[in-house]
């Protein structure tokens, strides 16, 4: 009789460890292993059951955040926008929070809900340059020209010398067709940073839209040498080279483009027109 209450016990302390002794605060330090373990998916599911177990717990916030972090980091987009959402519903003029959604919209293409966290980022922190900024690229990107201007315009009254307002406007000149506007200030951009590769490879597009094909290509080649694995380099030097007859090694370039994980459609026009 002993004997059966001994095991009776044994058992029954089993099964507790086994389905109910789990804590909130293990879950989360679970989390961090999982994390160091590079096991992301199980990670977010040890962040799921910590949350479950305590849904009103104010750390919740700061779970979600890392949850949409890491639906992120393994290309969960969607996931992520719903847990920053979550979180922001908690916290909702944290900075962090919609910083990372902000950008999270603008890497999803979702441009117009960018400008939306950019511009409740701009009402808290009007002097922040970052955020000026990237609401000015995401409103060229969908259209309004005017209101990037707006937008580095007042950048440029915050830091006349902000390189980001002169590589912001370079933009907008370009998106207007206005070339030897934009010329001028990635001129001016690069006598200070000369072999910056971004910038010589945004200078040698204004050349070859001004048809000035052995200038763009000089830059286009000292970019390349400067950042080897960047297909919009090799994209735009197959277009530079296709406008100099030259199709054999536009043929490779755009081959190297492609390698490099080139958008696919700019590829297949390119090598249309290499038929």
């Amino acid at each position: 009789m002993i004997k059966k209450f001994i095991f009776l016990i044994a058992h029954f302390a089993i099964c507790i460890t086994i389905f109910g002794q789990t804590s909130y605060d293990d879950w989360v330090s679970r989390s961090f292993d999982y994390i160091e373990h590079d096991s992301i998916p199980q990670a977010i599911a040890a962040l799921k059951e910590a949350m479950r177990l305590e849904p009103a717990n104010p750390q919740n916030a700061l779970l979600l955040s890392n949850m949409g972090t890491l639906e992120r980091r393994i290309g969960r987009l969607d996931d992520a926008e719903l847990s920053y959402s979550a979180a922001l519903g908690l916290l909702p003029d944290n900075e962090i929070l919609l910083r990372n959604r902000a950008s999270l919209r603008s890497e999803r293409g979702d441009y117009g809900a960018a400008v939306d966290d950019w511009t409740t980022l701009v009402a808290l922190w009007p002097r922040n340059e970052e955020y000026l900024y990237e609401r000015a690229l995401c409103r060229l990107v969908s259209g309004d020209t005017i209101g990037a201007r707006l937008d580095l315009e007042s950048i440029d009254r915050i830091n006349p010398k902000s390189a980001k307002a002169r590589m912001g406007m370079a933009y907008v000149y370009k998106a207007q067709g206005e070339w030897t506007m934009a010329l001028d200030l990635y001129n001016a951009l690069l006598e200070h940073n000369k072999d910056n590769p971004r910038l010589l490879r945004e200078r040698a597009e204004v050349y070859y839209r001004q048809g000035h094909m052995a200038a763009a290509l000089q830059d286009i080649n000292r970019a390349i040498e400067l950042r080897p694995a960047e297909p919009l380099a090799y994209v735009l030097r197959a277009q530079i080279r296709l406008s100099r007859n030259d199709p054999e090694y536009a043929l490779r370039d755009i081959q190297k483009a492609q390698e490099l994980g080139a958008d696919a459609q700019i590829v297949a026009q390119i090598r249309e027109k290499l038929r």
